[in-house]
C-alpha cells in the first residue's frame, strides 16, 4: 500500500436528521483493497441531494451527500493498477463526496487529462452522463429537428443544448428568467423563451410546424403546455421534477397527433459499472474537445445549505460546485 495521507483526520458534510448540513471532522478512513483514497477538490451538487435533505431519497448510512468531483489520487489500496499517487480523477458515483476526503473503488475513477480543468471536470460526470443517455441512448432527434430543452441554463439543461446542437438540432431553451438568456445563447440555443402563460405559443411561433421533442426537468406547470407544441409522434421526455411535482400527462393527452411520452431514470440507462466508466470518458473527451463548455458556480464546502437553497429557488446557471479546499 502506498502511503501519502498528510492527516488522520477530514473534513466531510453531515446532514442532521432535521435535515441541516453541518461541517463535521471525521477520521480519515483508508483504502481497502481495490480501493483508492482520494484528496476531493471540487465536489458536484445536485438536486438529489435537495431531494435527500427533504427526505424524499435516503441519504446513505454515513449521512455525507454527494456521489460526484474531481481530486487527487492520495493513497491507493492493495490490487490497484492504472492509477498512481498524484494523479488527477473524476467520478459521479461515490457516495460521500462533499468531503475533503473519499475512499472509492478504483474502477469508478476516471482519469482528468491536463487540458480539463479541475471545474469542468467536476461539472461534466453527473450530469453530463443525463444529458449524454438522454439524446444518445434515449431518444436520438433527427438532424435538422427542433427540440426544446427546459432549465436549459441549469448543469443538465446546458450539457444537453451543447450535445443536441453538435448533433445538427436546432434548440429553444426554456428558462425561468430571461436574465440567464446569455448563457442559453452561448450553449447554442438558437432561441430563449420563458416560463408563463404563453410559453406554449411562444414555442409555436419559433417552431410552427412543431417541435420534434421536449426534454423536461422542471415538472409539473411547465411541461404540460409543451405538449402542445409537439409535431406529430413527437415525444416528451420527462427526467426530472424541479418544480416538486410531476407533471400530470394522461395517455388521453397523447392522442391528438400521436405522440411518445416517456419518464427517464438513469438506473436504466447507464447499466453497470464498465457503462459508466465508458461514457464517463467519453464526456472527459467531449470536453477535451472544446464540444462541451460546463459552466459552473463556487461555493466553499461548508455553504453546502447555501449552494442546495441556490438550487432549489431556481435563481442558479450552470452547475453547482462545492471547494473542499476552501478554509
Amino acid at each position: 500500500m502506498t502511503q501519502t495521507q498528510e492527516t488522520a483526520v477530514s473534513r466531510a458534510v453531515v446532514v442532521d436528521e432535521q435535515g441541516s448540513p453541518h461541517l463535521r471532522e471525521l477520521p480519515a478512513a483508508s483504502p481497502a483493497p481495490g480501493e483508492v483514497a482520494v484528496r476531493v477538490d471540487l465536489a458536484g451538487v445536485n438536486f438529489w441531494e435537495v431531494m435527500q435533505r427533504h427526505g424524499r431519497v435516503p441519504l446513505p448510512e454515513h449521512r455525507i451527500p454527494g456521489s460526484e468531483g474531481v481530486g487527487v489520487v492520495q493513497e491507493l489500496g492493495d490490487g490497484v493498477t492504472g492509477l498512481a499517487v498524484g494523479d488527477r480523477v473524476a467520478w459521479s458515483k461515490v457516495p460521500g463526496s462533499y468531503a475533503d476526503r473519499v475512499v472509492a473503488p478504483a474502477v469508478a475513477l476516471v482519469p482528468v487529462p491536463d487540458e480539463v480543468d479541475d471545474a469542468a471536470a467536476a461539472s461534466v460526470l453527473f450530469q453530463g452522463l443525463t444529458a449524454h443517455y438522454l439524446c444518445h441512448d434515449l431518444w436520438r432527434v433527427p438532424r435538422g429537428e427542433t427540440a426544446v430543452v427546459t432549465a436549459a441554463a441549469g448543469g443538465v439543461g446546458l450539457l444537453l443544448t451543447q450535445l443536441l446542437v453538435s448533433q445538427g438540432v436546432t434548440v429553444i431553451s426554456a428558462l425561468s428568467s430571461a436574465s440567464k438568456a446569455g448563457l442559453a445563447i452561448a450553449a447554442g440555443a438558437s432561441r430563449v423563451v420563458t416560463y408563463g402563460d404563453d410559453l406554449a405559443e411562444e414555442v409555436r411561433s419559433a417552431a410552427p410546424g412543431g417541435v420534434a421533442a421536449v426534454f423536461d426537468a422542471v415538472g409539473a406547470g411547465v411541461a404540460e403546455p409543451l405538449l402542445a407544441t409537439l409535431r406529430p409522434r413527437g415525444i416528451m421526455v420527462l427526467y426530472g421534477s424541479a418544480s416538486g411535482r410531476e407533471a400530470a400527462i394522461s395517455a388521453a393527452d397523447l392522442t391528438s397527433a400521436s405522440l411518445y411520452l416517456t419518464r427517464a431514470a438513469g438506473r436504466d440507462y447507464l447499466g453497470g459499472v464498465d457503462e459508466v466508466r465508458e461514457r464517463s470518458r467519453a464526456l472527459v473527451e467531449l470536453v477535451a474537445g472544446g464540444v462541451l463548455r460546463p459552466a459552473s458556480t463556487l461555493y466553499p464546502l461548508a455553504d453546502a445549505s447555501r449552494a442546495w437553497d441556490d438550487l432549489e429557488s431556481r435563481s442558479t446557471v450552470g452547475k453547482l460546485l462545492l471547494d473542499a479546499r476552501a478554509r
